[in-house]
């Protein structure tokens, strides 16, 4: 191998030395032909940028074939003359960007001074290469309404592309969630973007998008969905490339103004749902109000400085530059819970579910402990607990927590959903900018630089707590990018040319809590002593509660800065009928994580207010009387901030052979060189060695105590002989990086276009691309710590009184890095991702015919497919052997009972695991001490696996219009199916989980177009028409964008309950009709209602088996209502614990909401002189005004819960999508 790359390295650096690895720029090519069919030789092609007046000329070799590449997207004029022969000219030819235009030429026997012009072609097919995609034009790009005028959306216009972020983050700025697109059936977010052919990817691991340029400053969109070409690949399946406009031999001015305002907007669906009570008695709230303003500016033309830059001199300069602001305030109406006021004093007794049934709270400090070992809890007289026991600590919390202002909704559990702030808004700020430098030296070089920066501020608070200590939300949140490239193209003769780019990616995110820094944790009832041993004790903490929806206040801080640079450079050769290019590109991607983590954490659960220990319902508990109590789970966090390195580099060749006048095979060899990520000072987990031998020892008295409970000999051999470690990067022998780089990664293109005929093209191929893995590969466990509460000596019996206030009795852990050794994690878990993967792969491969339908539009049908092999997952590693699962998996004829059974903890005490709950707590379970490596107190998972897998398979079906009438038509259906393998349904028996995948989208259409409007002079209507009448009628122009993916994605599927019948089987009483809830809903008709009060996806009733074998209702679903367990309305079994899955993750029975989407515009051009023009127009979003769930629609999917099966109350913040708005558009050009 190495002598491999020592042989292709060179060739590619002198082959390549420049060119360009991924090329945004378009190629034309053909072959010349005389009138009999022959080839003519020697002929001169000459193409001329209108724009630019740039030339490039070739010359036809002996067959006729020709080929100009690298030539930038735009419109273009062609000559082509040879002796013997009349001119041929034709002009305006566009150029899309990184496409191939077939255009064949034939010449007419005369003088060499006649001319024979030919128009051009409206609509052309694609003979030249079989990659498919799609490119939006510099109208399209610049009249399509785009929310917030962010140009990579165009991509959802495409078929077999997906977009899966929210509706409402598509803005410049919402980095991450616009990188969420699955192409062709790729893996979500693992596409690759580029800004001119540079690389535009944000961040290592989670792939963001870099800069997003201005819309008005772009020349076209460019996704690239079948690639067969060897200079594209580090994708794991498509390529989003957007090309910024240059400056022209003009100049020229434009100016907008995009506005929008809360009479424009519909109200929210939150507002709208709002149910009438005594204080609102017509429901509803008010239209928030809402503002946002989206302005900015674009120069262009030509740099010319007398004596020096001539007009018509050797050397032309041109510019372009281009500002935009962006300000919006955002209506985020809140409705949050928080405890009630009486509730606050230890007053619950007017607590109850969602289905009125009271909820007890049960004393944790008053319980018994049964023959079966575990605790049975008295309640709370009157359900309050008394003043002497509420927590000091836990009351100067809650004061800062606001009060609430409204009863609970109707069909809501009590203290939930009664804090309403309708006004509540988000703040952002953003500006961006662009500038750009063209230069043409002579016809044989060509040169540009470009510089983009942008910046975006946030504020935006998640629980009702405004720049306030205890806020929970982005105040502020920053996004800051700063792309630059500069890129010199030069052509040595008509045949061969050079080009080679670099650039410079910045991107930094960063965000936190600012009014929670500086705080004083004394003045809560924290002791000074504790505050000493955090790494940064001046922040407020985060103080959550889980299991309900009361609010989490507090927030740390967290920072990012990724920085990329790259070199790119290629040669092209143009050999008879082969167009070869060769080339490299290399990149150094630098990633600082500044993550401070949680540095005090406490949570209030349910578990210490309920009954019993185990085997809690929705009647028992509430996890702010356990907060009261002063009982609390939590740990601490001692942070590292790594510093993250990684190198990539890619060799290719390609070689695009023109066999025929009818065949071109596209033929190509990629090598990508991906080695894993880096940690710059080895602050680095390495794997997990299970043959270390441990330095814990267990004393003799402890192996003796558990062999007196009946632990097996099995068990106590191998805590007589402890072993695993984990191991630390560059720590004796073990690599710096988390596994071996892999060198055969060789990813092979092949493609053909056959021209059938004159107006039909049958193109295919196939292409195999290597991508990036994820964020698995951070392991820096070791180099920080987390030091755990222990509120419990035997295993959550019976609480520690008051850890609220001294949390931390024995201090906290700091870092061991390596030094710890073997006893590094003792009393905790870890991870660690496996030495042995590889880079993620997909195999992309298409096969299809394109017509010529018409002058101006062609039709295209293609099965496009796509297999995604080695992407990574992960499995637990420390779990006990399936026999001992045999023991306590009921199913196999084992007892639960048996293995949350407690023995004698042989760790308390042992040094290694002070801060640990195994130092302190004086039992542990038979299921954890069987654990092979029992030291440790947790599953270990294994990261970086490479299990995972997907399946696309599709038809795809696109019809085009290229300004026909006035219209130009993007429209495209697809129908597919992608499965994913992921994750194990029982990992004990290696049975991994298979199910569709989380985008899968069965149908979908698409229809983009843009329409000017027949009326006025030289058009069908009031074509007569002069003066003010025309001005009146001309220029208007329609645009809109409708995708509907008919059913919506696939529901996750709970993974404690199996399935006894169709989930959708209505719920009916004993006569037969359907069965009501206590407000007189129907509990379940077999039909989901996306604008009910509660929203109900499937059927909710469900079975519970015990632990003991026997089958009862759920006590939740007797409360909705589904009656007897006999009745026949029963569609779930939840399981007992220790028992493994039965469904598969998600399933295509159970969807998530559908809703078509339709964005339209409608606008106006007015010429005021000659020389400028005015547009105004209206664009409006979410036309049909639908309420999007979007990525919070998934179901709750746990079967004890009164609202198993439901969305959410609409009530909740929980809308993904915007209400139809309306904005208002100005834009002024000169």
């Amino acid at each position: 191998m190495k002598k491999l790359v020592a042989v292709l390295l060179p060739i590619a650096c002198l082959l390549a030395l420049p060119a360009f690895a991924q090329d945004f720029r378009a190629t034309i090519s053909g072959h010349i032909f005389d009138a009999s069919g022959g080839a003519v030789p020697n002929a001169k092609i000459q193409v001329t940028n209108i724009a630019t007046n740039e030339v490039t000329n070739a010359v036809s070799d002996t067959s006729g074939a020709y080929a100009i590449p690298l030539l930038r997207p735009g419109d273009y004029n062609l000559t082509a003359t040879a002796a013997g022969f009349k001119q041929f000219v034709r002009d305006q030819i566009p150029l899309q960007a990184a496409k191939v235009l077939g255009l064949d030429i034939n010449l007419e026997v005369g003088n060499v001074t006649d001319r024979v012009e030919v128009t051009a072609e409206a609509a052309s097919l694609e003979t030249q290469s079989a990659s498919r995609g799609g490119v939006v034009t510099t109208q399209q790009v610049a009249e399509m309404p785009l929310n917030a005028r962010n140009p990579f959306m165009l991509g959802a216009m495409m078929s077999g592309v997906q977009f899966s972020g929210a509706a409402i983050w598509q803005r410049p700025f919402d980095n991450g969630a616009i990188a969420q697109w699955s192409i062709n059936g790729s893996r979500d977010s693992s596409a690759e973007f580029f800004l001119d052919g540079a690389s535009n990817n944000g961040q290592m691991g989670s792939n963001n998008i870099g800069a997003v340029p201005i819309v008005d400053a772009v020349q076209e969109f460019n996704m690239m969905t079948n690639m067969y070409n060897a200079e594209y690949g580090h994708t794991g399946g498509g390529i989003m490339n957007v090309v910024l406009k240059s400056g022209t031999n003009t100049h020229h001015i434009t100016a907008w103004e995009f506005m929008r305002r809360t009479p424009l907007d519909a109200n929210t669906f939150q507002n709208n749902a709002i149910i009438a009570s005594a204080t609102n008695p017509t429901g509803g709230a008010p239209r928030p109000n809402h503002y946002l303003d989206q302005y900015g500016w674009l120069l262009d033309g030509p740099l010319r400085i007398p004596g020096i830059l001539k007009k018509d001199g050797p050397v032309k300069l041109f510019y372009m530059g281009t500002y935009e602001g962006y300000r919006e305030g955002t209506p985020n109406p809140l409705t949050v819970s928080y405890p009630e006021a009486e509730m606050r004093n230890g007053d619950f007794s007017k607590l109850t579910n969602s289905v009125g049934q009271k909820i007890t709270i049960y004393n944790p400090f008053d319980g018994v402990i049964g023959s079966d070992g575990n605790v049975v809890r008295q309640p709370f007289p009157g359900n309050i607990i008394p003043k002497n026991l509420l927590n000091p600590v836990a009351l100067a919390v809650t004061k800062y927590m606001p009060l609430p202002n409204q009863a609970a909704a109707p069909g809501s559990a009590y203290s939930t959903s009664n804090l309403s702030i309708p006004s509540f808004f988000d703040k952002d700020k953003f500006y961006n900018l662009i500038l750009k430098f063209d230069a043409n030296i002579g016809n044989k070089n060509r040169a540009y630089f470009r510089h983009l920066s942008n910046d975006r501020t946030e504020d935006r608070a998640v629980n009702g707590i405004d720049n306030k200590p205890g806020t929970d939300g982005q105040q502020p949140f920053q996004r800051i990018n700063d792309a630059y490239v500069a890129d010199w193209t030069t052509t040595v003769s008509p045949t061969l040319l050079f080009d080679v780019r670099a650039s410079y990616n910045r991107f930094i995110e960063k965000g936190f809590g600012r009014a929670n820094d500086g705080f004083d944790l004394t003045s809560l009832g924290l002791q000074p002593s504790l505050l000493g041993q955090l790494p940064s004790p001046q922040y407020f903490g985060l103080w959550q509660f889980t299991g309900t929806l009361y609010q989490n206040l507090g927030r740390y801080q967290s920072n990012n800065w990724s920085n990329t640079y790259q070199l790119q450079g290629n040669v092209t050769k143009v050999a008879g009928s082969h167009t070869i290019k060769a080339g490299i590109d290399t990149r150094q991607i630098n990633y600082l994580q500044e993550n401070t983590g949680n540095i005090l954490q406490f949570q209030g659960d349910t578990t210490w207010t309920q009954r019993s220990n185990i085997n809690g319902d929705s009647t028992q508990g509430d996890p702010y009387a356990t907060f009261l109590l002063g009982i609390v789970s939590g740990s601490s966090n001692y942070p590292v901030y790594p510093w993250w390195r990684q190198p990539y580099t890619a060799l290719f060749v390609n070689d695009d052979w023109k066999v025929s006048r009818k065949l071109t095979l596209n033929l190509g060899l990629r090598y990508d060189i991906t080695p894993f990520a880096h940690e710059k000072h080895n602050r680095q987990n390495g794997a997990f060695d299970p043959n270390a031998k441990s330095g814990i020892v267990v004393p003799a008295d402890a192996l003796a105590a558990l062999k007196a409970n009946g632990v097996p000999d099995s068990q106590i051999n191998n805590l007589a002989n402890l072993k695993g470690s984990i191991t630390f990067a560059g720590v004796n022998g073990v690599a710096n990086t988390p596994a071996t780089l892999k060198k055969k990664n060789f990813g092979p293109r092949f493609g053909f276009a056959y021209q059938l005929g004159e107006k039909l093209v049958m193109r295919g191929g196939f292409a195999l691309y290597f991508s990036d893995p994820n964020n698995d590969i951070f392991q820096t466990a070791g180099y920080s710590t987390s030091t755990s509460i222990v509120n419990s000596l035997d295993g959550g019996r019976t609480p520690i009184t008051n850890i609220l206030s001294n949390p931390y009795p024995n201090g906290i852990s700091l870092p061991t890095g390596s030094s710890a050794g073997t006893l590094t994690f003792a009393g905790k878990n870890n991870n660690w991702f496996d030495t042995g993967a590889v880079i993620p792969k997909t195999w992309s491969f298409s096969y299809g015919f394109q017509y010529q339908a018409t002058r101006s539009s062609t039709l295209e049908a293609s099965y496009v497919g796509s297999r995604s092999y080695d992407q990574t997952m992960q499995k637990d590693y420390n779990i006990p052997s399936l026999d001992f699962r045999k023991t306590c998996n009921i199913y196999d004829g084992g007892s639960p009972i048996y293995c949350n059974q407690t023995v004698p903890n042989p760790f308390k005490g042992l040094p290694a695991f002070i801060g640990t709950s195994y130092y302190t707590s004086t039992t542990i379970s038979r299921f954890n001490l069987a654990r092979p490596f029992p030291q440790f107190n947790g599953n270990m998972t294994q990261q970086g696996r490479n299990d995972s897998a997907i399946r696309y398979d599709s038809l795809q079906i696109n019809y085009n219009i290229r300004f026909r009438g006035g219209l130009t038509l993007l429209g495209n259906y697809t129908l597919s199916k992608q499965i994913e393998q992921w994750g194990f349904n029982d990992a004990y028996n290696n049975v991994y989980q298979q199910g569709l995948y989380t985008v899968d989208r069965p149908q979908v259409l698409k229809l983009t177009a843009v329409y000017s409007l027949p009326f006025g002079q030289g058009k069908h209507f009031l074509s007569g028409a002069h003066g003010f009448v025309n001005k009146l009628v001309s220029g208007w122009e329609w645009n809109s964008n409708f995708q509907d993916a008919f059913r919506g994605a696939p529901a996750t599927l709970p993974q404690n309950a199996i399935l006894l019948k169709d989930p959708l089987t209505p719920v009916k009483d004993a006569s037969g009709n359907l069965a009501v809830d206590a407000q007189g809903r129907p509990i379940w008709d077999g039909h989901t209602d996306w604008k009910a009060y509660q929203v109900r996806g499937f059927n909710p009733c469900v079975l519970k088996q015990n632990d003991d074998g026997t089958v009862v209702p759920q006590p939740s679903s007797i409360a909705l209502g589904c009656g007897a367990a006999s009745s026949g309305n029963y569609a779930w079994l939840a399981t007992t614990t220790y028992a493994p899955s039965y469904n598969p993750f998600r399933s295509g029975q159970i969807r998530r909401q559908h809703a078509f989407s339709l964005d339209t515009s409608l606008l106006k051009m007015t010429q005021v002189n000659e020389r400028i023009r005015f547009q105004l127009g209206f664009e409006a979003f979410n036309v049909a005004n639908h309420n999007f769930y979007g990525l919070v629609s998934n179901y709750d999917t746990s079967p004890s819960s009164t609202t198993f099966g439901v969305v959410r109350p609409s009530t909740v913040s929980t809308q993904n999508g915007l209400p139809r708005q309306i904005q208002v558009r100005m834009k002024f050009f000169w």
